[in-house]
């Protein structure tokens, strides 16, 4: 195999991520960058902070943190300078209340990495979304595995929903296109799944629908779907809760990550922790059971509102 000498602390960083979620050691990490006191460093230390605060906040022992990179592609290569685009796979497990159980996550990165003074490190590491062209179609094998339908009062078959976010959360469905912000078109299909019939409309700004060729915006775009929720009507009956602990798997959190009105992400319930709080799974930053908050997220301020939505139908 080809020298790479720059790949050592590529797997460092990752590595000291995963130790900083289990024991709280950031001085590694401090090390193997150009620049401790950079923004995006500090902005890195800030969010692995709140991931830890998030753990003590829920009483949770972290047993294990497994996480996998791959160098996806290399978009520069000079003698002191390597620019790649990085996938990390990245599989949490803790324990609560003498519960074990897992979240899981994959992320994409573009990695700036310089050979300064006697050594690599990193100049800089920036979350990104997975390139619309680089995704695979799904193994040909994946099907939707058959169990009886558990439908809601209204019709709403909520594990029918939630074993489509699992069968789904890391790939997609070649049916539906493929959107670089992701997270609306994943939940409209969990959604779908689970028995909601689409709302036709000739207009894309009315009802919430699909087509192979055009789609409404409440079916893609997390702003448009959030007011399709808020409106009420249709054969989407949603209510607004105030406390995720009123949720339950198949029901639906909005994310305003700076508070500014704009709601910005999508998630689906699929799981509550022992305290009954909700877990969720997403796409654009695909993941699977991870905590409603985001707080762990690059995307989460101290702004971000909220919004809870129970589907009954």
């Amino acid at each position: 195999m080809r020298e790479r000498p720059w790949y050592k602390p590529l797997v460092a960083w990752f590595e000291s991520q995963n130790r900083f979620w289990l024991e709280g050691e950031e001085e590694r990490l401090f090390r193997l960058v150009t620049d401790s006191e950079a923004e995006w460093v500090k902005a890195e230390t800030e969010r692995m902070q709140r991931a830890r605060k998030q753990v003590r906040d829920r009483e949770i022992r972290p047993v294990k943190g497994d996480c996998r990179i791959r160098v996806a592609r290399r978009e520069r290569m000079e003698e002191e300078e390597v620019l790649l685009w990085i996938r990390s796979d990245r599989r949490l497990t803790v324990e609560q209340k003498d519960t074990i159980f897992e979240e899981e996550e994959i992320a994409w990165f573009r990695v700036l990495i310089q050979f300064v003074g006697d050594g690599w490190k990193i100049a800089h590491c920036t979350p990104e979304a997975e390139p619309v062209e680089w995704v695979r179609p799904p193994r040909a094998s994946l099907s939707e595995p058959e169990t009886p339908p558990v439908f809601t009062s209204s019709g709403y078959d909520r594990r029918r929903s939630v074993q489509y976010a699992n069968l789904w959360w890391n790939g997609y469905n070649p049916k539906y296109r493929r959107f670089d912000v992701d997270c609306t078109n994943y939940v409209s299909q969990c959604i779908h799944a689970g028995g909601i019939p689409m709302d036709p409309s000739p207009m894309r700004d009315r009802g919430w629908w699909y087509r192979t060729d055009l789609w409404s915006y409440s079916w893609a775009v997390a702003h448009s779907f959030h007011w399709y929720l808020t409106k009420g009507g249709g054969p989407m009956r949603a209510v607004q809760v105030s406390r995720p602990q009123e949720l339950y798997p198949g029901d639906i959190i909005c994310y305003d990550w700076d508070g500014d009105g704009r709601w910005d992400h999508n998630t689906i319930v699929t799981a509550k922790d022992p305290l009954g709080m909700p877990l969720v799974n997403a796409h654009t930053v695909n993941c699977r059971h991870r905590y409603w908050d985001y707080r762990d997220s690059y995307a989460w301020t101290p702004n971000t509102r909220y919004r809870f939505y129970r589907i009954e139908g």
